[in-house]
């Protein structure tokens, strides 16, 4: 965005030295310098309100970032703790989640991310660590479409076995969360 400041309105030749100069001279370059100064501070402000930070959050609002080279980068952990019963995760909170089931647990999610103008062709995913507590549980995921060899359809459930298990899986979408999908679960010795 280029500057709307502009001194093309100061008369740099005035005053005149040596002569009777009018007061109106003077009057109209203040008056410039005064509008010049408050358009300097309004697009100062801006600059300020609308920065990359780096000693403190930032947000840039769905708005692209190109060229990017991101080194010794991380992710938020959203951790939800021992849960049963519907559960919402997050996408804003951290996308890692960590949860560990005490009973059947659904899971639905919420803020999948878009573009700056709405449109929803913005690859998202999360990742969800899961310990299975003891005992048998289901897991529902809400509006997720499984893989077929978890599944065997279209259902969203899904049962863990009855060890002590930690699984690893995540869940996508590329259309602002109208189609979920995940990834087949790896699952980690918990003993």
């Amino acid at each position: 965005m280029a500057s709307s400041i502009s001194t093309a309105s100061i008369d740099t030749a005035f005053p005149v030295a040596g002569q009777d100069n009018d007061s109106q001279g003077f009057r109209d370059n203040f008056s410039q310098i005064k509008t010049q100064l408050n358009t300097a501070g309004t697009e100062i402000t801006s600059l300020q309100a609308n920065k990359a930070s780096t000693n403190a959050t930032t947000s840039f609002n769905g708005h692209d970032v190109t060229q990017i080279n991101l080194q010794d980068w991380h992710q938020k952990v959203n951790a939800l703790g021992t849960v049963s019963g519907s559960q919402t995760v997050n996408l804003n909170s951290g996308n890692v989640v960590t949860l560990t089931t005490s009973g059947a647990t659904t899971l639905a999610f919420s803020n999948w991310p878009k573009e700056d103008d709405g449109t929803t062709n913005t690859y998202a995913t999360v990742k969800i660590i899961l310990t299975k507590g003891a005992g048998s549980h289901t897991v529902t995921l809400t509006g997720v479409t499984l893989p077929m060899d978890i599944s065997g359809n279209d259902s969203t459930a899904f049962s863990f076995p009855a060890r002590k298990s930690i699984f690893v899986f995540e869940c996508f979408s590329a259309d602002g969360g109208s189609n979920i999908y995940m990834s087949n679960p790896q699952e980690y010795d918990n003993s």
